[in-house]
């Protein structure tokens, strides 16, 4: 048989194989984010904090990181934190993330929606609404936010 006649049944396969591949991971993800994530998030979006006031949410995100078994760094830079975790040889991956929440009243209907208020730098009472983690620190400029399902400054 002719390597032509394979090829269009070979391309099935594989496409099938990396379906359910992909599918599985999708449920992995799905069932690690209810079982482990979803209380985390669902506190942190309940209980944000602005920048450079994000005292709790430093100490809480700092303390899940040792419960995972991270080195943990604190204060960086005021508020921030650093987790390290050794995994053998071979190169370092860094992932920063933002912990602070907007200046916004949300109006999304969640059953988790933030109501809480904190005064700013300036004194200044605002609420408050959580964008957390790296993907939103990017979706975030202008006033949209994915997490909260389109929140407006």
């Amino acid at each position: 048989m002719k390597i032509y006649k394979l090829l269009p049944a070979s391309i099935l396969v594989v496409f099938a194989l990396t379906s359910t591949l992909a599918e599985s991971l999708r449920e992995s993800i799905n069932r690690d984010y209810q079982e482990n994530l979803k209380d985390l998030f669902v506190h942190f979006h309940q209980n944000p904090e602005l920048s450079f006031r994000e005292f709790e949410t430093a100490r809480r995100m700092a303390s899940e990181l040792w419960s995972l078994g991270y080195e943990v760094t604190e204060k960086v830079g005021q508020t921030g934190v650093v987790g390290v975790f050794e995994n053998g040889e071979g190169p370092t991956v860094m992932i920063r993330a933002d912990m602070d929440g907007f200046p916004v009243r949300e109006k999304t209907g969640l059953s988790y929606a933030s109501t809480k208020r904190q005064n700013d730098l300036y004194g200044v009472e605002q609420h408050v609404n959580a964008c957390l983690w790296s993907r939103c620190t990017h979706h975030c400029a202008g006033g949209y936010c994915p997490t909260t399902h389109g929140a407006q400054r």
